[in-house]
């Protein structure tokens, strides 16, 4: 069972792409640079960021480049939002007894800023941000904080975070709500992909479960790996092909309807027991 989340914040839970394109843009201009729109920043854009400012300002001190970034960031009355089903996912973890963690490369001011006045810093037992490489940190989070990799997923917005969750054995998903889109964090193969956190509830017990020890008797969850399962918004496979191989314990409420094209599907889930195969490549 999951009873652990590590989750990701910008992207994943506060919406600061504007504020983040603001202040990576005020550094590109006092280096003389051409600035960036919105979609040229997500197109150019990755974690670890100091890959990112390596490849567009090459000769440029990174440490340099960071306090220019807190320099630039909007500090003015506007809160930097929340995004959409974030809270309630929030609410959802803490009443059915999951533990969160914050993982994140946002500077720690930024975090306890728009955290605090969201209302939803209570919600975290632990932040840990400005992570250059999570891939690195994951484990020494675990380690910290007690937490086993089979029952600890990690949520995020980027394909760091699905690396970073393989490199730890920790169930990853991804949501298509930040900074790359779902056909780019395809390419790290998230174990979950959905289109924002309304979907996760569902998917991982619903409401009723409640988390236990790791002595203690609590509803089992499906673990997630190979094959894949597209669901719709009403929780029906919407798979571009027949879905075989499977050997019992379905989905709850899962339904092939071969033929229908996948759109914006809500969610992907992938299975380990039983196993699960689209045999047909399917697109996002």
């Amino acid at each position: 069972m999951i009873r652990n989340f590590l989750l990701d914040w910008s992207g994943t839970l506060a919406d600061d792409l504007g504020g983040v394109l603001a202040a990576t843009n005020g550094i590109l201009e006092h280096y003389g640079k051409a600035t960036l729109d919105r979609e040229g920043f997500r197109a150019l854009f990755r974690l670890p960021y100091t890959e990112f400012y390596r490849e567009v300002l090459p000769e440029v001190d990174l440490e340099e480049a960071k306090a220019l970034y807190l320099r630039h960031f909007p500090d003015g009355d506007e809160v930097v939002p929340l995004l959409p089903h974030a809270r309630a996912f929030l609410e959802y973890a803490a009443a059915t007894g999951r533990r969160m963690v914050l993982l994140s490369s946002a500077p720690q001011e930024h975090f306890e800023a728009q955290a605090q006045a969201n209302g939803v810093r209570d919600f975290f037992e632990a932040a840990y941000c400005g992570v250059v490489d999570k891939r690195e940190a994951i484990h020494e989070i675990l380690k910290r904080q007690a937490m086993l990799p089979e029952e600890t997923a990690f949520i995020g917005d980027m394909r760091h975070d699905v690396e970073a969750a393989h490199a730890a054995g920790v169930l990853s998903i991804a949501t298509a709500t930040g900074y790359e889109s779902p056909t780019v964090l395809m390419q790290a193969h998230p174990e979950i992909l959905v289109r924002d956190l309304a979907r996760l509830p569902q998917l991982l017990g619903g409401w009723h479960v409640q988390a236990t020890t790791t002595t203690g008797h609590g509803a089992v969850h499906p673990l997630a790996t190979v094959g894949a399962l597209i669901l719709d918004q009403q929780g029906g496979c919407s798979c571009s092909g027949p879905i075989s191989g499977a050997t019992g314990g379905a989905s709850p409420g899962a339904r092939s309807s071969v033929g229908r094209p996948v759109k914006q599907p809500c969610a992907v889930r992938f299975w380990r027991k039983p196993h699960w195969s689209c045999r047909q490549t399917f697109s996002l």
